[in-house]
């Protein structure tokens, strides 16, 4: 478990008023304990704080909230008042953070599953033979003083090629690095740890809430390629600011995490299953990032659902299967298939119908009946499933054959769920399968996705995979799935 950050000093709240605080930083627990002699008002939503610690630390409480403040007296002493404030986000650093200022320039973090998605093997490893180039690597050292080589000599590297990734998108340059950490060496040993980081940068400096939430794109656009929910740790941003000819970086602390609440180990991605290659196919990487990112807008609230879905993780149940059918339900227009144009006889017999329904009065059956005839010709959830099923089956409709009938049901169990019971549907023969359904639902929608955005889904078909993403969990029990949906129906 993490120990917690604690910063002491002096903070100058909204009225100008300054008091003593304590700041402690412990995951969501996140709190600024504030004490002084005189009264301290509540603090309003969304109020900034700025402080400086004892230790000369600046720090800056952004989107802060307060349920109040209160007052001690003991024994006709002094009165000593205090407040409890909750932060969203706290920057510290050598400057402050200023929330209504375009002044940040860049925004750095890394994920759960970076050294998998971004699997650069022989950046590091270590000389299998090295004693014919020791003397070589000791050149320098021997020119200050001797040093003998031994019999089994090691040497280890990196190779120096610290940028992975580096792609243009629509919400600034999105790169990857190694960021390597390493001793100078001594008796006790020597040690070199990596850490990948991803870095936003945007065409020109943008608000602080502007830049974490382009973070959290990519953070989605990383989830969907891992498989399951990406934790965000280690966040900081780079300002406009320069002090003593530095560029300012800070350090961010989110009160709420975003991410996975809990990592399954056997859910974890493998290299070889993942659907995207940085490293071998970079061309392809860069394409499909780009894409994504250019879509992002209207996709962001399906593709947020999507994750919610996946969080679950090896949860099922009704909920959300219907979750995983009503994502298509609110993708943008030019994801779904376009409006039908009705026979001119039909729509005449559906105008007719919508005059004689709204003589009526107003009530339940009424109003549901007009919103089905006005519905008539726009695309329903099963045209919308139908649809994305297609760009699938265009890729990979030889390995998922019959995908199109494991929707259209799964949309019944949905329907069966949302509306209850109708038709010849019987229910209770798919019961075993909702976990199945839920899996199709949610495998249509991100590769479809994916494929638009520029995937070779065929290449990644015809590859061996284990079970290290939830698209390569979701192709090897198909088959099985789909011959017990086939027996169910026949019943």
């Amino acid at each position: 478990m993490k120990q917690p950050i604690q910063y002491l000093g002096s903070y100058i709240l909204p009225n100008g008023k300054a008091a003593v605080g304590d700041l402690r930083i412990e995951g969501p627990n996140t709190i600024l304990q504030l004490h002084s002699d005189e009264v301290l008002t509540s603090v309003d939503g969304a109020t900034c704080i700025e402080g400086t610690s004892y230790t000369g630390e600046r720090v800056t409480l952004l989107d802060c909230i307060s349920h109040g403040s209160g007052v001690t007296g003991i024994n006709g002493e002094d009165s000593r008042y205090h407040a409890s404030v909750f932060p969203h986000y706290v920057a510290i650093g050598r400057s402050y953070i200023k929330p209504d200022q375009a002044h940040i320039s860049s925004i750095q973090f890394t994920t759960s599953d970076l050294t998998t998605l971004f699997y650069d093997f022989d950046a590091f490893s270590s000389v299998v033979d090295a004693k014919s180039i020791i003397d070589t690597v000791l050149q320098e050292r021997r020119r200050i003083r001797p040093v003998e080589a031994g019999e089994r000599p090691q040497v280890l590297y990196f190779t120096g090629k610290d940028c992975i990734a580096e792609v243009s998108t629509a919400i600034g340059k999105v790169s990857v690095h190694h960021c390597p950490s390493y001793s100078m060496g001594g008796p006790t040993g020597i040690f070199m740890k990596n850490r990948i980081v991803v870095s936003i940068d945007p065409e020109s400096p943008i608000v602080f809430d502007e830049a974490v939430g382009r973070m959290y794109d990519v953070a989605n656009f990383l989830s969907v390629v891992a498989g399951r929910v990406q934790s965000i740790e280690h966040v900081h941003v780079t300002t406009t600011e320069v002090n003593d000819d530095i560029t300012q970086s800070l350090a961010i602390h989110p009160s709420l995490s975003w991410g996975a609440e809990g990592e399954i180990e056997k859910n974890k991605p493998h290299p070889g299953d993942v659907p995207l290659d940085p490293i071998r196919r970079y061309a392809e990487f860069d394409s499909v990032l780009t894409d994504w990112i250019s879509r992002h807008s209207g996709w962001r609230v399906a593709r947020s659902r999507y994750l919610e879905c996946i969080r679950q993780e090896n949860k099922y149940g009704p909920d959300r299967l219907v979750a995983a059918a009503n994502m298509f339900d609110i993708l943008p227009i030019d994801a779904i298939p376009l409006v039908n144009e009705l026979p001119k006889d039909l729509a005449a017999t559906r105008d007719a119908c919508v005059d004689l329904f709204s003589k009526h009065a107003r009530g339940i059956d009424r109003d549901s009946a007009l919103s089905s005839l006005k519905r008539l010709g726009k695309p329903s959830l099963p045209k919308k499933v139908n649809y994305r099923v297609s760009i699938v089956a265009s890729k990979l409709g030889g390995r998922f054959p019959d995908l199109d009938l494991v929707a259209s049901t799964a949309v019944k169990c949905r329907n069966y769920f949302v509306h209850g019971s109708s038709g010849n549907f019987d229910y209770s023969k798919m019961d075993p399968l909702v976990p199945f359904f839920t899996n199709a639902l949610e495998f249509i929608f991100a590769t479809s996705d994916l494929i638009e955005s520029g995937w070779d889904a065929q290449r990644w078909n015809l590859e061996m995979h284990g079970w290290g993403h939830s698209f390569a969990r979701f192709r090897s029990e198909y088959d099985a799935s789909l011959a017990a949906l086939r027996r169910a129906l026949a019943k």
